[in-house]
């Protein structure tokens, strides 16, 4: 989805820029494709949006895909202050966790009573600003991360989230089939 974006020369002097008016959008792209036989249900909870007529974001929601069917572009997405994202170098460089995230969960389920439900926890976040060196407080956007594309130098993310799976005896009647047993 298109996101206004800083020039690669774009400077920020803190204290002064780093109110609220200076943001910077971490995003990444979903594409969910139905693979099985069946019709699914998908659901997308936290910062997930699709791309309306008019360009403009709102909540993903639900989304009904028959077999063989993909949804169409969702994205995870949020936008920081560029003092968000600098406490997020210098997080990293501490090798601490990244405190400022874009969060979504995607949840399918099939339409039987004895289905499955399958989770994926997405996770985006990263540090595509970094201080100009040798001058300080000033902040740049990081030498590459426009170029690059993927944002892999700068952004942090899964592109294979771990899937949790729920099998049911009874969807309805809340009765899930219990875990298999270690030997």
């Amino acid at each position: 989805m298109p996101c206004s974006t800083w020039s690669q020369g774009r400077r920020w002097h803190f204290p002064a820029d780093q109110d609220g008016a200076n943001r910077l959008v971490l995003q990444q792209v979903l594409v969910l494709e139905n693979l099985s036989d069946r019709r699914v249900e998908a659901r997308f909870d936290g910062d997930l949006v699709v791309a309306g007529e008019d360009r403009r974001s709102s909540p993903a929601g639900v989304i009904v895909l028959e077999p063989g069917e993909s949804s169409p572009e969702i994205y995870l997405q949020r936008d920081f202050t560029i003092k968000e994202l600098s406490e997020n170098f210098t997080a990293k460089q501490a090798g601490q966790e990244l405190a400022h995230k874009v969060l979504g969960t995607v949840t399918v389920a099939d339409d039987r009573d004895n289905g499955s439900t399958d989770r994926w926890d997405l996770v985006l976040t990263g540090c595509p600003v970094e201080p100009v060196p040798d001058r300080d407080g000033l902040w740049m956007i990081a030498p590459g991360h426009l170029q690059d594309g993927s944002g892999l130098r700068t952004l942090d993310y899964s592109l294979l989230p771990p899937r949790q799976r729920i099998h049911w005896i009874s969807r309805a009647s809340e009765i899930q089939l219990p875990a298999p047993m270690g030997t």
